[in-house]
C-alpha cells in the first residue's frame, strides 16, 4: 500500500475513534519469565517441583521464587538452576511448599543480577489431582470487538467482545472447572497492539486474569494473521503475539526447542491435552514467511511435533488435541493420530456436532456475539473419568444475553454486598442449564473476625485471611435446572476456644509405620486448636485419592482414626508408599506411610 494511501487510512480511522488514544496501554510483556505464564500456566500439588524458563544472561545468580496471593507471600525453596546452552534460557525447579492454599497464584522470580518478573495467574496449587473432573472450553473471545478496523462502523471504543468475555467468565467462575482450554482468536486483529493504540493483546490479558482458574491458550488465525489491506506490516501479529503468549525466540528457534510454532503440552493427573497453533497464512491474509509458516496450518513441523508427543503418552492416559481450526483436514481422523478426541472454534456459527463418537472431534461457538442469531457466549464443559480413560463432551451452554438463551442462565444473587464488610452472608444461585455442576464453588468475602465458619447449602473447603477479609471458599454442587441457596454464618471464635487446647494444628507419625494390614490397623492421631470442618484422606503418589478417614466437623483436641488398608472404591491397598493429608481452615499437613503385605 502507498504511503500516501496509509497515511489517508489513518487520519480517517482516528477521526471516527470515540475513545482517546491514552485510554488503553500495553499489558505485562515477557521479560525473564518465560514459562508458566497466565495463557500457559502449571497445576501443582504442594511438594510438587515447579519448573520456570528464565531468559536472561548466563552469568545470572542468586536465583529466588515465591507464589503470591494478594499479600500472602509463599517463598520456594530452590532446588536446581541450569543454564541450558541448547535452549539459550535458564531452566529451573522450585519446590512447592508443603502447607499452601488450593488457589491460582502468582509467580515471583528475581536473582541477583535481574530484576524481579512476575508472571501473574501462572500457577495454580490443587491438594490432589482429582480422578474425576470437569475442564471447560471457550473460543473466539475477539477482544475487544467483532468489528476489524477495515469494517464500516468501526470505532476504538467498542468492547463489545469484552462484555460478552465477562459474562462467560462470571459462569466458569462458579462451575469451576479444574482449567480452561481456550482454542484461539483471544483477539479481533492481533495487527493493532500499538496501530490505533488499540492495545488488544493487553486488555485480553487483563480479561485472562479475572478467571479464578487456569486457562491455556493457542493462537488462531485473528491472534496471528492480518489483512494486508491494513498499514501493519505482514508478521506484525505474530511478532506481538511472541510479547505476550509466546516465545520471541520462535522466530529463530534455538537446537533445544527446534520449533517455529508454539507447540505445547501438559497433564493433569491421567489426561494429556496438547494445544497447537492454527492459522491462515495465505493469498490477501498476512502471507508472512510461507516458507516457514505454511499457507495454511498445521505445518509439518507442528505434525512431526505431535507424533512425538503423544508418543510420550503412557497407555490408558486420555489424550486431547486443541486447536484453532483444521484448515487443512489433518485432524479428520482423530484416532489415526493416537488422540482420543480434538476440539477447535473458528466457526462462530458451528453446528453442534457428535458428542456421543469416540474419539470426538467438536467444533464450539463463539465466545463474541455477531448479533446473526448464531453463537455467542458459549462455553462448552467436559468430563473425564479416570477409572475407564474416557473424556465425555457436554453441550454447548450460552451465558446470558444471547438470542434463543434465557437471560443470565446461570445467575448468583447475593443476599447483600459480597464486599468484605459483613460478618455472614447468603447468596442463591439460579441454574437453567439442563446440565449439573457438581464442582460449583462460591467464594464469600466476609469481615474477619478470626471466626470458624459453617455454610448451609455446602461446604466450606477453605478460609483465607488478608487485611481483614476472611475468603471462605463453599463447595456447592449446583443440579440441572436448579435454585440452590447458599448461606455461610461465624461459628466460633478463637476467643471461644477451651482452655487448654493446642495452638496449632498437629497431625503425628501415623502408627506403626511401615504398616502391615494383617498385623492390625493404621492409627493416625491429630490435633486441632478449635474447632474446624476438615478431612483426613490417604493418597496414592501419584495424587490419586484411595481412601476417606473421616470428612466433616471436629471438635477441639486430639483425634485418633483407623485405616485398615482398604480402597474407597473396594479391594485392597497394593504394597507402596503412600499420603496421609490432614486438610483444614487454616492448611494442611501430610505424612508419609509404608504399607507391606
Amino acid at each position: 500500500m502507498r504511503l500516501w494511501v496509509k497515511l489517508a487510512f489513518l487520519i480517517l480511522l482516528i477521526t471516527a475513534c470515540g475513545r482517546p488514544a491514552s485510554a488503553w496501554t500495553y499489558g505485562d510483556t515477557l521479560t525473564v519469565i518465560w514459562k508458566p505464564l497466565p495463557n500457559l500456566p502449571t497445576i501443582l500439588r504442594p511438594g510438587d517441583v515447579l519448573t520456570v524458563w528464565a531468559h536472561t544472561s548466563s552469568g545470572a545468580a542468586g536465583w529466588n521464587a515465591s507464589l503470591r496471593l494478594g499479600s500472602l507471600t509463599y517463598p520456594l525453596v530452590s532446588t536446581n538452576a541450569v543454564w541450558d546452552a541448547s535452549l539459550g534460557w535458564w531452566v529451573l525447579s522450585f519446590q512447592v511448599p508443603f502447607i499452601i492454599h488450593e488457589e491460582l497464584y502468582d509467580l515471583t522470580l528475581g536473582c541477583s543480577t535481574c530484576a524481579p518478573d512476575t508472571s501473574r495467574h501462572s500457577v495454580k496449587v490443587v491438594p490432589a489431582f482429582k480422578s474425576d473432573f470437569c475442564f471447560a472450553q471457550i473460543s473466539d473471545t475477539h477482544v475487544p470487538s467483532h468489528l476489524t478496523s477495515s469494517d464500516n462502523g468501526f470505532s476504538t471504543s467498542d468492547t463489545t467482545g469484552m462484555a460478552d468475555f465477562d459474562a462467560v467468565i462470571e459462569d466458569l467462575n462458579l462451575i469451576h472447572p479444574e482449567f480452561i482450554l481456550h482454542t484461539g482468536d483471544l483477539v479481533n486483529e492481533g495487527e493493532l497492539e500499538e496501530y490505533l493504540s488499540m492495545y488488544e493483546m493487553g486488555r485480553a490479558q487483563a480479561m485472562i486474569f479475572r478467571l479464578r482458574d487456569p486457562l491455556y491458550l493457542v493462537s488462531g488465525n485473528h491472534d496471528i494473521g492480518g489483512w494486508t489491506p491494513t498499514p501493519p506490516p505482514a508478521g506484525t501479529s505474530r511478532k506481538n503475539w511472541w510479547r505476550y503468549f509466546g516465545w520471541p525466540c520462535l522466530a529463530s528457534p534455538p537446537a533445544g526447542f527446534p520449533y517455529h510454532s508454539q507447540v505445547y503440552s501438559f497433564d493433569y493427573g491421567p489426561l494429556h491435552c496438547v494445544g497447537m497453533e492454527g492459522y491462515n497464512n495465505s493469498g490477501s491474509y498476512d502471507n508472512y514467511l510461507p516458507a516457514i509458516y505454511g499457507a495454511n496450518s498445521m505445518t509439518a513441523e507442528e505434525m512431526n511435533w505431535l507424533a512425538a508427543d503423544v508418543l510420550t503418552v503412557p497407555q490408558g492416559h486420555g489424550k486431547l488435541a486443541f486447536i484453532h481450526y483444521d484448515f487443512s483436514n489433518q485432524f479428520t481422523n482423530p484416532g489415526a493420530l493416537s488422540l482420543d478426541g480434538v476440539i477447535w472454534g473458528h466457526n462462530h456459527g458451528v453446528a453442534e456436532g457428535n458428542r456421543a463418537a469416540q474419539p470426538f472431534n467438536l467444533g464450539l461457538q463463539s465466545v463474541i456475539y455477531s448479533g446473526s442469531g448464531a453463537g455467542g457466549r458459549a462455553f462448552r464443559v467436559f468430563w473425564y473419568t479416570a477409572m475407564d480413560g474416557v473424556i465425555t463432551p457436554g453441550p454447548m451452554h450460552h451465558s446470558g444475553g444471547t438470542s434463543g438463551t434465557p437471560a443470565d442462565s446461570l445467575t448468583v444473587s447475593w443476599g447483600a454486598a459480597n464486599n468484605g464488610t459483613r460478618s455472614r452472608n447468603s447468596a442463591t444461585i439460579t441454574n437453567r442449564f439442563g446440565e449439573p455442576w457438581p464442582a460449583a464453588r462460591l467464594v464469600f468475602y466476609l469481615v474477619d473476625h478470626d471466626s470458624l465458619y459453617a455454610a448451609t447449602g455446602g461446604s466450606v473447603t477453605d478460609v483465607i485471611r488478608q487485611s481483614g477479609v476472611a475468603a471462605v471458599y463453599v463447595s456447592c454442587p449446583v443440579g440441572a435446572s436448579s435454585v440452590l441457596t447458599v448461606s455461610v454464618v461465624p461459628t466460633a471464635s478463637a476467643l471461644d476456644v477451651p482452655p487448654g487446647t493446642p495452638e496449632a494444628v498437629r497431625l503425628d507419625p501415623p502408627s506403626p509405620n511401615p504398616f502391615r494390614p494383617a498385623a492390625g490397623h493404621l492409627g493416625v492421631r491429630f490435633t486441632l486448636p478449635a474447632p474446624d470442618r476438615i478431612s483426613v484422606r490417604v493418597y496414592d503418589l501419584s495424587g490419586r485419592e484411595i481412601a476417606t478417614l473421616f470428612a466433616g466437623d471436629a471438635a477441639p483436641g486430639e483425634h485418633t482414626l483407623e485405616w485398615d488398608g482398604a480402597l474407597a472404591r473396594g479391594g485392597a491397598a497394593r504394597p507402596g508408599v503412600y499420603l496421609v493429608r490432614l486438610a483444614t481452615s487454616s492448611g494442611e499437613r501430610r505424612a508419609k506411610i509404608a504399607l507391606l503385605r
